[in-house]
């Protein structure tokens, strides 16, 4: 059921990411996302400033914040100046924005590629973010920031591979397990018919004469 989910979703993920606008930091900062529900920053870029986040310490989820700004910049903007923020609520989403990062500077280059994610105002950000971002970039205008959420399920074409590469291997796994099922049972009748003979009643034995 699994597998079939996945190879159900796979196409519809990757038609909706084709259909995501593509538009630039200043072009989201000057007109907003529309109506849009997700967006694909082209040129978002970030440094190694510091992040504003907290894992729960029950099930380990992730909610991490991190000021953005343009690839073409060559240094981080003043807390009052930076108008974008990232939030990443997955640990994998993470690591790759990281290895993107650090792949680029080893390569004296800026930017994430395609950043695609939903669009909310930083008036909606959660009081500890709020305290950590007046922390740690005191006079950030959190209330003229948007905040990009991503590993939250956007449309992707990485998660619609991801998607059909998890419905190939669970519909190959789940028609293995059945054929070795089917095995087994073969397998058990034989070894079950061998160890209880029946007796037919040609072979019965004959009772002696009085």
């Amino acid at each position: 059921m699994y597998g079939g989910y996945c190879l159900f979703q796979s196409p519809k993920v990757r038609r909706d990411a084709a259909s995501v606008p593509r538009i630039t930091c200043a072009e989201l900062v000057k007109n907003g996302p529309g109506n849009h529900p997700y967006v694909a920053l082209t040129d978002a870029w970030l440094d190694l400033g510091q992040s504003v986040s907290r894992r729960d310490s029950d099930n380990g989820a992730l909610e991490m914040y991190h000021p953005l700004y343009p690839a073409n910049l060559k240094e981080e903007p003043a807390p009052r100046d930076l108008t974008l923020i990232v939030c990443i609520l997955d640990e994998l989403e993470r690591r790759r924005i990281r290895d993107v990062r650090n792949e680029q500077h080893q390569l004296g280059q800026a930017g994430l590629g395609e950043l695609t994610g939903s669009i909310t105002s930083g008036r909606d950000l959660p009081a500890w973010a709020r305290q950590g971002f007046a922390a740690k970039y005191p006079g950030i205008p959190l209330a003229q920031c948007w905040v990009i959420t991503v590993g939250k399920d956007e449309p992707t074409s990485l998660r619609a591979d991801t998607l059909m590469t998890h419905g190939i291997l669970a519909t190959l796994a789940g028609f293995g397990m059945i054929l070795c099922w089917w095995m087994w049972r073969r397998i058990a009748r034989k070894v079950s018919s061998i160890s209880n003979p029946q007796v037919s009643d040609s072979g019965a034995a004959q009772s002696l004469p009085a």
